[in-house]
């Protein structure tokens, strides 16, 4: 592991799965000294793309409100001895949805992404797109919060720049055929919450094959059969996951209020635990203030 991130001293690797790897870090000598903070790593990105890559991540730093972190900056540094973008956020993760541990049961992950869902809807009514909601980008904090962590580096309307980030299963087919909108991190939305209760995304097998067979599999009539859901989700997640856009929940403030709902009515359902659902079998592993600053190394 790299000890140093553009001046971001790295104290722990709370993710390093190669696609967002998600660190704790000293603040480097520029800002001053104050508290930790999260580096995110974007993925290895020619210069020539930072000036496009730049304008995104400023305009989401500088939309503050509930379950979105306070960004710091974001910059191009050196990692395994290439060039990537990073961002920096005033917040300490401690994991994401994607490695939670065991203790923290199906109701608690259901409010976490409840809250990354208020910070979707947040980013909305500010004409954003986040284009990248997953288990990876759901981050849990230390203080038992939860926000939502960096977008995909493109606009959100296209088919995203990073490889692997994030994965196909968490794409509305929507945007891969470059109609996104917020009807896309609804369906991610979706998708992500199926996870949470399952333990997998709702279409496997997806990372593996041409994009084009995937949007082909995600479209398909009838859509393959979900896995097994509560009835406290089940609703919610058929409908974020509807093909057609018009029939997903209208806004992700929505998708937060059912979230909270169901993991109300979990909570005192017996247990629960990611990978089976109360009562049911669901095998399957998992899938894996004002604007910030730039910073170059």
């Amino acid at each position: 592991m790299a000890n140093q991130v553009a001046g971001y001293e790295v104290t722990k690797a709370v993710v390093e799965d190669g696609t967002l790897p998600c660190l704790r870090a000293k603040r480097p000598e520029r800002l001053g000294q104050g508290a930790p903070v999260t580096v995110w790593i974007l993925g290895p990105v020619a210069r020539l793309a930072w000036t496009a890559a730049k304008a995104r991540i400023s305009s989401f730093a500088a939309v503050r409100g509930a379950g979105l972190p306070a960004w710091i900056e974001a910059g191009i540094g050196e990692r395994d001895q290439r060039p990537v973008i990073f961002v920096s956020a005033e917040v300490e993760v401690a994991g994401t949805l994607a490695s939670a541990p065991a203790e923290l049961d199906v109701p608690a992950r259901l409010r976490a992404l409840a809250r990354a869902a208020r910070g979707a809807h947040v980013l909305h009514e500010h004409g954003l797109i986040h284009a990248a909601i997953c288990p990876q980008v759901v981050a849990l904090c230390e203080d038992g919060t939860a926000v939502l962590g960096p977008p995909a580096l493109a606009d959100g309307t296209r088919l995203l720049a990073q490889v692997g980030y994030p994965p196909l299963g968490y794409i509305d087919p929507q945007l891969l055929r470059g109609s996104g909108g917020r009807w896309s991190d609804i369906w991610a939305l979706g998708a992500t919450a199926h996870y949470v209760v399952t333990g997998m995304a709702p279409f496997q097998g997806l990372d593996d094959v041409p994009v084009v067979d995937a949007l082909s599999r995600q479209l398909a009539s009838p859509p393959p059969a979900l896995a097994p859901l509560p009835a406290a989700v089940a609703e919610i997640v058929g409908r974020c996951l509807a093909v057609d856009p018009a029939v997903r929940p209208q806004t992700a403030a929505e998708v937060a209020d059912t979230l909270e709902q169901a993991a109300a009515q979990l909570t005192g359902a017996g247990p629960v635990t990611a990978g089976g659902a109360a009562g049911t079998e669901a095998g399957g592993s998992g899938d894996a203030g004002g604007g910030a600053g730039t910073a170059s190394a």
